[in-house]
């Protein structure tokens, strides 16, 4: 019998009472394929066998689940990150070396490689240029190095850079991620993010005084003590208007976090700053904006990758608002973690504590 660190992927998830649909156990079994020919070779995988896997599908359809149990059973120096975070490392770095960006680039990539032998990337997607060649840069060299690298994504490789007029220039990292990992789609008709009931109420409506004090009620049923009075918060060294600010509680309304000139940066250093996060008077007209949605979708990936508690306070409830706005994977991935979110084993999640890039 194997041990447990070396059993399957597949029957670790047994031993945790997760059964695995028929996309999820062929995935896993690829997975484990890969990550025992890393082990057998020291962590240098052969280059003429996959160099990776891209697990794609629709939003909780286990991609980082399984990516995460690869992850915790790895006898191998791994690292995992999100995107956002990976992003914003990368950009900082980029900065730092004063527009020396390609010796940049190779550099961290092989410093990256030097440090692990498998990189997990979360919800790896791509909508801006500059990051598509960034990306087919970084990855070239780490899978040049022949490390294990493991992707998951709400997209096809093909779909990537989806915007018609910019989708040319992901074509080499998509030829890169399509010539060189096993690409994996669970495809399963079940979104398994909506298989618990909630855990607590914390999605309130309609907006107003009477709303704002059950709000503070949960707040105090969750051990913070948020002040009356509103606060100043620096984000991103910029001054933004809070609600209200405890020692590890924000209170913000939509306008000033939502509508502001606010990036994943932002919400980045929310996350790394407080463990409870509010958001009140969100309004349709606001969710309707393109710039105010495509920032809460990022607030609320943030606060889900990290584990972290969010209330909420719409006009209307959230789930029926955000189904009226032109419905994306982004906006349709928003809907199904908000719905764990309030599960009864997100609640009991110890929030997830974030390492840079490279040390």
């Amino acid at each position: 019998m194997p041990r447990r660190e070396d059993a399957p992927l597949a029957q670790r998830f047994a031993e945790r009472s997760v059964a695995l649909d028929a996309g999820q156990s062929r995935a896993a079994q690829t997975l484990d394929g890969l990550y025992r020919q890393a082990l057998r070779q020291g962590g240098w995988l052969r280059r003429a066998t996959p160099l990776g896997a891209y697990l794609w599908g629709e939003p909780g359809r286990g991609k980082t689940m399984l990516m995460d149990g690869l992850f915790a059973q790895a006898a191998l120096p791994a690292q995992r990150i999100h995107y956002h975070q990976f992003l914003r490392d990368l950009h900082r770095g980029l900065a730092r070396a004063d527009g020396a960006h390609a010796d940049y680039l190779s550099a961290l990539a092989r410093r990256v490689a030097k440090q692990c032998r498998m990189f997990c990337l979360d919800e790896f997607h791509l909508h801006d240029v500059a990051d598509a060649i960034l990306m087919e840069r970084f990855l070239g060299v780490l899978l040049e190095q022949r490390v294990l690298v493991i992707l998951t994504s709400n997209y096809a490789p093909e779909q990537l850079l989806p915007d018609p007029h910019l989708h040319q220039y992901a074509l080499r990292v998509i030829a890169l991620i399509e010539r060189h990992m096993s690409i994996l789609h669970l495809d399963g008709d079940k979104d398994y993010r909506y298989r618990e009931g909630e855990a607590l109420r914390q999605y309130l409506d309609p907006c107003g005084a009477d709303t704002d004090q059950r709000l503070r009620r949960l707040l105090a049923g969750l051990g913070q003590t948020v002040p009356a009075e509103a606060a100043v918060v620096r984000l991103s060294d910029r001054p933004v208007q809070a609600r209200a600010v405890g020692d590890d509680c924000v209170w913000f309304d939509f306008d000033a976090i939502c509508l502001g000139p606010r990036s994943h940066l932002d919400y980045l250093e929310i996350s790394e700053r407080w463990n409870v996060v509010v958001v009140s008077d969100i309004r349709q007209a606001q969710l309707n904006k393109a710039d105010g949605l495509r920032r809460f979708i990022w607030l609320v990936d943030v606060l889900y990758d990290r584990r972290q508690r969010l209330l909420l306070a719409s006009e209307r409830p959230i789930e029926t608002m955000l189904r009226e706005v032109a419905l994306s994977v982004d906006t349709h991935r928003t809907l199904s973690r908000l719905a764990e979110m309030q599960s009864a084993s997100f609640a009991a999640a110890s929030p997830i504590e974030m390492s840079p890039l490279c040390l």
